[in-house]
């Protein structure tokens, strides 16, 4: 093709994107919004992802080595002269508050020294010495508290708040940072310290010292910035949002097909005279790929600037919504030419199959006007049903080779099978509508004419029906996988108490207990007191023949047996809590009750008393007989073992100072009763209610919105293709208008066209959206539930929601005074 011809059919196609500036603008959005997507999506993304700097400051703050698991005196000796030592501490807690005790983070930390990165002050100083601590403002939200004010750590006295800092890669982060020096949270040997080299020294070649010569394993837990850092995902996620951003152009590509389809049908005549004055089948296609390429181009400018746009309105709100503090917006190059390339590709696609159709119909056929006559559909049903076979092959593939162990072959198998199977069900498209013909002769008028009209133009039905196939589909794998992990998730579920239970817990738990007890229907209570040994021995029951195997690296396969630590004095009232009333004659007997989750099988227990924290054998075993409860709580709240009180004292065992003060009603324990009991332990100090309530009802709001979502897009993608419809149809309903028809003819025909292309897209999205998630759920030998509300959406709602759009949006048929530019292709 010649330079000349090149820039005649682009003359061409400029005109006819001119003419044609609704169809246009179609095509100028579909490929606009994907890519503007894009290139918004990897500039925030790039932004708000931490770089490998900020991991490192995070992880180590100004040290050149972090080393874990040794003293430092030992940690001295592969250090080198000038070196700099502090030590950093990592610890859970709780604060005290009235009625609760919520968890925190302890560190201890020179906010200022080698720590300086890990966490930012931003008010007030660091601490000193044992009554001082600083606080993030999750935890300075949480308990009420400001500069000055007092906060009580569990197990601690009260502290003053000296200082307010933040976790920049995590502001709701609840952190209490104390003094290093005046506090010890764990012993030396389990301590991590953050060493300051010299200029001179190389720390990757003190890392390297640490490591055995023989086998290259590291004999202590020291590492650089290089060996101990963690790793930045964002390139990962940039390329998620380019396969992404990639399927949505799949889908604007097909909407775009069927508008340039509709281009060709009413551009035939101009097509024939230019075939008739000597222009080839290449420059006819040429005309049609010369009008996507130039829509593609402008559409990508525009794409990057839109995106552009949006990122930078977006970046105000980055922190609030990450939850991190994140620099300028980051641009680069790769960023836009990816977006770019695939906006393009996307636009060029759609224009294949038209211009093909454009290059191959014959003169004659195209000067007359006729359609042209529509090959029969079979070969894309046979390609369809191959697509739909090998999807199912690949799917279970995926599923065998995942329950094996091979996740990333299964999950490339299994994602490569959901977008098949759906291609493959849109193949089938095709064949189905060519059936309808059969169908409309049963049909009223409009019926005949839509359900005629919609199986004759399958280049303009076909794609619209694989794009809003392809939108469901996506929704309704969605939701299988939301009610299916949501009931395996129920099923699993092992409460702690039982359902008509709630605990009172703290240094007023049973005061607050029994007074909450007074305004409740109850049917029990009982105050439950864990047993214990005078510090610092402590004891601990093994049941014989019960426990696990694990298999450890330097032992090979090792059983572990099962250890509770967990026990009280039984009282009758803890018999009829823990519901082992049938016990009561073995406690009579002297004989110590295991509460098991599980059947066990044994005669006796055996008691190992440790009177010296350092040994690691016990040095006392004392067997007592016992007998097994089953029960069907998980252990954490009631008791593991109830101990008679005589044995108890012959192993000099002693109550804890706290108890649970457990409070049996008469009904199922709902979440206000939780609310009452936490009001009455408030007025405690360290004193909370608790209550195994149990999974909730999953929150519909996600999958409503989905749902919500895809109806939009598919109405939105049906009426475009009601409307392509209208402009291409306009010979027929002036014809129509000549017979005599009704005007309101019009919105009828309009209304059966939405029916027919929504049903059809809903019945094939359901098969091709559970295909993928039933592959998934196998592999992972998980339950699978049929999303009934995304099926009802897709088969129902779908259906009836385009034909009230297409009949409430639709017009009569125009009088002749809107056919008098048809000839000019308006």
């Amino acid at each position: 093709m010649t330079g000349a011809s090149i820039r005649a059919l682009t003359r061409v196609a400029r005109r006819d994107i001119t003419r044609h500036r609704g169809r246009s603008a179609l095509v100028l959005a579909l490929i606009v919004l994907p890519v503007a997507g894009m290139v918004a999506a990897i500039a925030i993304l790039r932004t708000t992802e931490p770089t490998q700097d900020r991991n490192d400051a995070a992880l180590m703050g100004r040290a050149d080595l972090i080393a874990q698991g040794l003293s430092e005196a030992e940690l001295w000796t592969y250090l080198p002269e000038g070196s700099t030592v502090e030590p950093i501490a990592f610890s859970s807690g709780s604060i005290v508050l009235p009625g609760a005790k919520p968890s925190v983070t302890l560190r201890g930390l020179v906010l200022d020294g080698l720590g300086k990165g890990m966490l930012t002050l931003v008010d007030g100083r660091p601490p000193t010495g044992t009554a001082e601590v600083a606080i993030t403002g999750a935890v300075a939200r949480l308990a009420g508290v400001r500069l000055g004010d007092q906060l009580t750590l569990d197990g601690t006295g009260p502290a003053t708040v000296v200082g307010i800092v933040e976790n920049e890669l995590d502001l709701r982060d609840r952190i209490v940072v104390l003094d290093p020096a005046a506090i010890t949270l764990g012993s030396e040997e389990f301590a991590t310290w953050l060493v300051g080299l010299p200029e001179s020294a190389d720390p990757q070649a003190i890392v390297e010292s640490t490591l055995d010569p023989a086998t290259g394993t590291p004999i202590v837990n020291i590492h650089s910035r290089t060996t101990g850092r963690l790793g930045v995902m964002g390139g990962d996620s940039s390329s998620m949002i380019l396969v992404l951003g990639s399927l949505a152009l799949v889908e604007a590509a097909l909407i775009a097909s069927a508008a340039f389809a509709v281009s060709i049908r009413r551009r035939q005549r101009e097509l024939g005279l230019l075939a008739a004055t000597g222009a080839t089948p290449r420059q006819l296609a040429g005309t049609v790929v010369a009008e996507a390429a130039i829509l593609g181009l402008v559409a990508c400018v525009l794409g990057i600037a839109v995106g552009l746009v949006g990122a930078f309105a977006l970046t105000p709100f980055l922190d609030e919504l990450t939850q991190r503090r994140n620099p300028p917006l980051v641009l680069d190059a790769a960023g836009f030419v990816g977006p770019a390339v695939i906006g393009f590709v996307a636009a060029m696609i759609a224009a294949i199959v038209p211009a093909r159709t454009a290059a191959h119909v014959p003169v004659m056929l195209s000067l007359s006007g006729r359609r042209p006559p529509s090959t029969p559909a079979r070969r894309g049903l046979r390609i369809g049903l191959a697509a739909v076979a090998l999807s199912v092959g690949m799917t279970l593939l995926g599923a065998t080779l995942g329950m094996n162990g091979g996740e990333t072959v299964s999950t490339i198998l299994m994602v490569g099978g959901a977008v098949l199977g759906t291609l493959g069900f849109g193949a089938c498209g095709p064949w189905l509508l060519e059936r309808l013909e059969t169908v409309a002769v049963r049909l009223p008028l409009a019926g005949r004419i839509a359900f005629r009209d919609t199986a004759r133009a399958r280049s303009r039905s076909s794609p619209i029906v694989t794009a809003v196939l392809a939108s469901f589909a996506a929704t309704v794998a969605l939701g299988t996988w939301t009610v299916s992990r949501d009931a395996a998730n129920a099923a699993e579920w092992q409460p702690y108490l039982y359902p008509n239970q709630l605990v009172i817990r703290g240094s007023g738990s049973q005061a607050a207990g029994e007074e909450f007890a007074k305004t409740q229907g109850v049917v029990a209570t009982a105050a439950i007191e864990k047993l214990s040994m005078a510090e610092p021995a402590y004891f601990w029951i093994e049941v014989p023949g019960a426990g696990r195997f694990v298999n450890v690296p330097s032992e090979g396969r090792r059983f572990f047996p099962l250890q509770i630590q967990d026990a009280a004095v039984a009282t009758p009232e803890i018999l009829v809590v823990t519901r082992a009333q049938a016990a009561a004659p073995a406690i009579a007997a002297g004989k110590v009750v295991i509460l098991s989750e599980e059947p066990l099988t044994a005669d006796f227990v055996e008691f190992m008393i440790q009177e010296h924290p350092e040994g690691i054998e016990p040095e006392r075993r004392v067997r007592i007989d016992a007998e097994i409860v089953v029960t069907d709580l998980t252990s954490g709240v009631l008791t593991e073992a109830l101990v008679p009180a005589s044995v108890a004292e012959s192993l000099e065992l002693e109550p804890w100072p706290e108890v649970d003060y457990v409070v049996e009603v008469d009904r199922p324990v709902t979440e206000a009763d939780v609310e009452a009991a936490a009001a009455v332990a408030a007025q405690y100090a360290d004193t909370f209610a608790d209550a195994s309530i149990g999974p909730q009802p999953p929150d519909q709001l996600f999958r409503l919105v989905m749902i919500a979502l895809a109806l939009l897009f598919a109405v939105s993608v049906t009426g475009i293709a009601i409307a392509l419809g209208e402009a291409e149809s306009r010979p027929e309903q002036r014809s129509l208008l000549a017979l005599g028809a009704d005007p309101r003819l019009r919105r009828h025909i309009a209304a059966a066209r939405a029916a027919v292309l929504g049903l059809l897209a809903g019945l094939l999205a359901v098969p091709a959206g559970l295909l993928p998630v039933w592959g998934l759920l196998v592999s992972q030998d998980a339950a699978f539930v049929i999303p009934w509300l995304e099926v009802a959406g897709a088969v129902a709602a779908l259906p009836l929601l385009a034909v009230i759009s297409a009949w409430l949006l639709s017009r009569p048929i125009p009088d002749w005074a809107a056919f008098r530019s048809i000839g000019a292709g308006k």
